[in-house]
C-alpha cells in the first residue's frame, strides 16, 4: 500500500490513512482517527510536527519531530518515553496536516492544536505517570458509576 501512497503524494495529492498502533496515543487513536498526509520538504518540517517516515528496516512510523536540526531529526511517539534518531531528511515521506477524529477534521495548523502540542513536548519527562493517571482514574470511575447502578 505504502507505494501507491508515496505515488499520490508525488502527485501533490494528499493521502488519508488510518491511525493504526498505540504510539502516538493521546493525539491519535488506534483504528478511531485517521490523519491527512501531504507532501513537503525539511525546510518546511518544524518541532511539533507530525510526520510519516520510514525507519532503515523499511517499516513506516507516524511520530511526531521533538528536536530538528540542520542535516537531521529526532522523533517521539506522544504516548513513548523515548526518542529516535537520528533520522535524516529523505527518510521523510510526509507530513500530517489534518487529523480525521470520526466525522471532524482538526488542522494541525490550528492555535489550539499547536499550543496543546507543545504543551504535551514540554511534559515529556512526565508523560507516562499522566497517562497511566488517566487510566487508572477511568477504571476507578468506570466502576464506581457500575457500583452505582
Amino acid at each position: 500500500m505504502m507505494p501507491v501512497i508515496k505515488e499520490l503524494l508525488d502527485e501533490g495529492k494528499r493521502v488519508r490513512i488510518t491511525v493504526t498502533g498505540m504510539s502516538m496515543y493521546p493525539f491519535l487513536r488506534h483504528n478511531v482517527d485517521s490523519v491527512e498526509l501531504m507532501k513537503t520538504n525539511y525546510a518546511n518540517v518544524h518541532r511539533g510536527d507530525i510526520v510519516l517516515i520510514v525507519r532503515k528496516d523499511q517499516q513506516y512510523i507516524l511520530h511526531r519531530i521533538i528536536r530538528k536540526k540542520k542535516k537531521y531529526f529526532y522523533l517521539n511517539g506522544d504516548g513513548q518515553q523515548w526518542c529516535e534518531g537520528p533520522i535524516l531528511p529523505e527518510q521523510m515521506i510526509a507530513k500530517v496536516c489534518n487529523i480525521w477524529r470520526k466525522d471532524h477534521c482538526i488542522s494541525c495548523s490550528n492555535k489550539r492544536f499547536k499550543v496543546l502540542s507543545f504543551l504535551w513536548l514540554m511534559v515529556f519527562p512526565f508523560r507516562y505517570l499522566i497517562i497511566e493517571t488517566y487510566f487508572f482514574l477511568s477504571k476507578f470511575l468506570k466502576r464506581v458509576r457500575s457500583n452505582s447502578m
